[in-house]
C-alpha cells in the first residue's frame, strides 16, 4: 500500500488534472474517457468542475487523516515534516511535491493542473489552482518549507510560472537513501552529542584552541543528539542544501569557523547570518579559536561556553594507548584524533608521535639527525657555558616551575637567539643541543615560508607549532631576520599584515612550550619586542687564531698530512669554522686528485676559493713561499676539462 503522502499527492494532482480540463473548453468539460483514463476510475464523475470536486472530496478527506497520523508516526516522511516544524496544509504541499517529483504520472497530472502538459513540473500556478491561495503562500520565501530548504522556487518569470522543486535529498530520503549531499564540503563530519535532545542550547557560541574539544563542549551543550560539522558555506546554494540535509537526516550544525583571511575577513558572513535566522528548526553551534564578535551574530539568543584546554588525559590516553605512560608533553585532543588513525600499526606511542608530527613538521621543514657533539664545538668558554645552560634550563623545567613553582616567563618553553656571521657555529650548536636532550631536530628555513599571500605566513606558522606540540622537538628557525626583523611602519596593506605575521609569532612563542632556537646573523636586526621573550641569546663570534687552528685540525681529522703549518693558515686567514670546514675538504680532495699528502700548496689553494666565494682577494704577501705553486694549482683546477 502506498505511504499516505503519496495517495494525497496523487489525489490532488488528479483532481486538478480533470477540473483544469485538457481540451481547453470554456467551461472545462471533460468526456468520460478522458475522465476515466486520468482518474484512474471507470465510473462516471459528472460532467462539470463542480463534480469532479465533490467525487474526490471523501477520498482526499480520508487521506488527510492517513497523511495527518503519518506526521506523528516514525516515517521518513514523518521525521522531516515534524523535524521542520510543518503544519498540516505545508505537508500536504511536500506530500505533492514528493508526489510530482517521484512519480512521473503524477508529474503529468501536476502538468496539466496547470494547463501546462507538456511541462511536467509544479508551478506556484498550479498550486494555487488545486489548493488554493493558501498553498502558494506555502512555498514563499519564510514559509517553513523555504526555511527548512526542503523545496526551491525557480524561474525568472511570472511568480505564477515559477517552479516549485523538491530538494533532491528529500527525493532520495523518502525513496529510502538517507546519504550525504555529493554537493556538502567534503570535510563535513558527524558528530554525537548526549542522549537528551532537549538539554542544550538552540543557538550556541564555543570558543577554544583546538578544534576537537570545541566540537566536544559543542555537542555537550547544544540541543540536539546528532550533528552535521562543516564549515559555512559560502552561498545560497550550499546553505540551502546544508539546511536540506540537516532536516532530512534531524541533525544539528556545528559550524566551525575558519581563521580570517583576505578572502572572507568575516567569520559569520552576511549569508550565513541570514540562514541563522531562517532556519530557527535546527540547534546551532558557532565555534572558533577566538570568541566571536557578538556584533557578528544572527539576531537571536545566543548561550556561550568555553572549551576545554586542548591536552588530553590519561583516560583519553588509554583509550587510544593502552598501559602506555601519558607523555610528559601531552598531545592535544585534535592531534590524539589523528593518532587514533595509526594506532593499530604503530602501537609505540613515541613512534607515532613522531609520525604525526613529521607528516606536518615536514611541509614546512627538514628533519636533521644531530650528528654532532660538544667536542664538535670549538667556542669561547662563556658561549659553551651559555649553551650547556640552556640543556639545563630545558630538563630542569619541572622543577624548577612545577616544584618550586617559579613562573612561566617569558613562556613555558625554552626560546634562544643565535647571532654570528654564517658558518661561525650556531646551527652545529643546535645540533648538539637537541643530541644531548635526545629530541628531533627540525630545521625551518623562514625565508621560504614567509608566504607573499596574507594570512598564509601564520597559518604555516600555526601548523609547525601545532605539530611540534605533539612531541619532543627543537625548532630551529634559519634566518629569523626574515620575519622577525624590526616593524616597519605602516606605510601601505602589505606593511600591516607584516606586522600583523610578527605579532601573531610573539604570541605563539609566548604559549609554546617546547625548544625553539633562532638564528640570525645581525641580532640588531631583531625586533626588540623579540628579545624580550627571548630566554638566552648567545653571540658566536669568528673564531680567533688559536681557535682556528683547533677547527682545521679537527676537520682535517685523520687525513695524511704534509708540511702543514696550521698555526700559520690560521694567523693569516680569518675564517668562519664554516668556511675552515668547507675549506679542509676542498684542500682534501686536490691532496687526493694529486695522490699525495695534504700540504701547505693544498691547504692555501683551498683558502683562496674559499675567499673567492666570499669575494675577497688573498694576496701574494699571504701565499708566501707557496704562492707561485698556489697559482699554478688553482689555475689547472679552474682550467676547462678537455672535452
Amino acid at each position: 500500500m502506498a505511504a499516505a503522502w503519496e495517495r494525497i499527492g496523487r489525489l490532488i494532482a488528479e483532481r486538478g488534472a480533470l477540473t483544469a480540463g485538457l481540451r481547453g473548453e470554456p467551461d472545462g468539460l471533460l468526456t468520460d474517457d478522458e475522465r476515466a483514463r486520468l482518474a484512474g476510475r471507470p465510473e462516471r464523475l459528472g460532467p462539470s468542475r463542480a463534480d469532479v470536486v465533490a467525487a474526490f472530496e471523501p477520498l482526499l478527506d480520508e487521506a488527510r487523516k492517513d497523511l495527518l497520523a503519518e506526521l506523528d508516526q516514525d516515517t521518513t516522511f514523518g521525521r522531516i515534516a515534524g523535524y521542520a516544524g510543518l503544519g498540516e496544509l505545508d505537508a500536504t504541499v511536500l506530500a505533492l511535491c514528493a508526489a510530482a517529483e517521484l512519480d512521473e504520472e503524477v508529474g503529468q497530472l501536476v502538468g496539466a493542473a496547470g494547463r501546462e502538459p507538456e511541462r511536467r513540473a509544479l508551478t506556484v500556478g498550479a498550486l494555487r489552482a488545486m489548493l488554493g491561495d493558501g498553498a502558494a503562500a506555502a512555498v514563499a520565501d519564510d514559509a517553513p518549507l523555504r526555511r527548512a530548504a526542503l523545496v526551491r522556487l525557480s524561474g525568472t518569470g511570472p511568480l505564477g510560472g515559477t517552479t516549485v522543486q523538491l530538494a533532491r535529498r528529500v527525493a532520495w530520503a523518502l525513496l529510502g537513501d538517507l546519504s550525504f549531499d555529493p554537493e556538502l564540503p567534503t570535510d563535513l563530519e558527524v558528530a554525537l552529542g548526549p542522549d537528551d535532545e532537549s538539554d542544550g542550547a538552540h543557538r550556541l557560541l564555543t570558543s577554544g584552541s583546538d578544534r576537537v574539544r570545541r566540537i566536544q563542549a559543542a555537542t555537550r551543550a547544544t540541543a540536539g543528539t546528532a550533528f552535521l560539522v562543516v564549515t559555512p558555506p559560502y552561498d545560497e546554494r550550499g546553505w540551502e542544501t546544508l539546511v536540506a540535509q540537516a532536516t532530512v537526516v534531524g541533525a544539528g550544525l556545528i559550524l566551525d569557523l575558519p581563521a580570517r583571511s583576505e578572502d572572507r575577513p568575516e567569520p559569520l558572513g552576511p549569508v550565513t547570518r541570514r540562514w541563522l535566522d531562517r532556519a530557527t528548526h535546527l540547534p546551532v553551534a558557532v565555534c572558533a579559536s577566538d570568541p566571536v564578535s557578538l556584533d557578528s551574530l544572527s539576531h537571536q539568543r545566543w548561550s556561550e561556553v568555553t572549551a576545554d584546554g586542548p591536552d588530553v588525559n590519561a583516560e583519553e590516553w588509554g583509550a587510544v594507548f593502552g598501559d602506555a605512560p601519558l607523555p610528559s608533553r601531552r598531545p592535544s585532543a585534535g592531534q590524539l584524533r589523528s593518532l587514533e588513525v595509526v594506532a593499530e600499526d604503530l602501537p609505540d606511542p613515541v613512534r607515532a608521535l613522531r609520525r604525526l608530527a613529521s607528516g606536518s613538521l615536514l611541509q614546512h621543514a627538514r628533519r636533521v639527525e644531530p650528528r654532532a657533539s660538544w667536542s664538535d664545538l670549538i667556542l669561547p668558554a662563556a658561549q659553551e657555558r651559555q649553551l650547556r645552560t640552556l640543556v639545563d634550563r630545558y630538563r630542569l623545567r619541572d622543577r624548577v616551575h612545577d616544584e618550586w613553582h617559579l613562573p612561566l616567563y617569558p613562556s613555558p618553553g625554552v626560546v634562544a637567539l643565535f647571532s654570528g656571521a654564517s658558518g661561525t657555529g650556531k646551527t652545529t650548536s643546535a645540533e648538539v643541543i637537541a643530541g644531548e636532550l635526545g629530541v628531533d631536530l627540525f630545521r625551518v628555513d623562514l625565508s621560504a615560508l614567509v608566504s607573499k599571500y596574507i594570512g598564509e605566513t601564520e597559518k604555516n606558522l600555526e601548523e609547525i607549532f601545532s605539530a611540534a606540540h605533539a612531541g619532543n622537538y627543537l625548532l630551529l628557525f634559519d634566518e629569523a631576520d626574515s620575519l622577525f626583523g624590526s616593524r616597519s611602519a605602516v606605510t601601505d596593506a602589505r606593511d600591516r599584515y607584516a606586522n600583523m605575521e610578527v605579532s601573531y609569532l610573539l604570541q605563539r612563542l609566548e604559549t609554546y612550550d617546547g625548544f625553539v632556537v633562532l638564528t640570525s646573523n645581525f641580532q640588531g636586526n631583531i625586533d626588540d619586542a623579540f628579545l624580550r621573550r627571548i630566554h638566552t641569546t648567545v653571540q658566536f663570534p669568528i673564531p680567533n687564531a688559536a681557535d682556528r687552528a683547533r677547527i682545521w685540525d679537527r676537520c682535517l681529522a685523520d687525513a695524511p698530512r704534509g708540511d702543514l703549518d696550521l698555526e700559520h693558515v690560521a694567523g693569516t686567514f680569518e675564517l668562519s669554522g664554516g668556511s675552515i670546514r668547507n675549506a679542509a675538504l676542498t684542500a682534501a680532495f686536490l691532496a687526493a686528485g694529486r695522490d699525495r699528502r695534504i700540504g701547505m700548496v693544498e691547504v692555501l689553494a683551498a683558502v683562496v676559493e674559499e675567499f673567492t666565494k666570499l669575494r675577497q682577494r688573498v694576496s701574494a704577501g699571504q701565499l708566501g713561499r707557496w704562492g707561485d705553486e698556489v697559482a699554478a694549482l688553482t689555475s689547472a683546477a679552474s682550467a676547462p676539462t678537455p672535452g
